[in-house]
């Protein structure tokens, strides 16, 4: 059964211009799936399986954070954290 995962920081990020504090792995995954501007890119998808296994509990949260900050650097999207 899927269960959230906090981050040992939160992750911020901007898209279009809006401030989104991601503090755990649903909230990232979510942002991923709901607001994400570059849903083609290899990091977004790498990023996306990485937060439905943290959920799941079959990888740390620390790596699914990591997952989530390169897609953005990868995206081009602000990232603080």
């Amino acid at each position: 059964m899927p269960f959230d995962r906090d981050f040992h920081a939160p992750i911020i990020i901007i898209i279009a211009g809006a401030r989104h504090v991601v503090r755990s792995v649903r909230e990232a995954a979510w942002l991923l799936a709901d607001c994400w501007p570059d849903v083609g890119c290899q990091r977004f998808r790498a990023a996306l399986a990485a937060c439905a296994a943290a959920m799941e509990g079959r990888l740390a949260a620390a790596k699914a954070r990591l997952a989530v900050v390169e897609a953005a650097r990868a995206a081009g999207v602000p990232v603080l954290g």
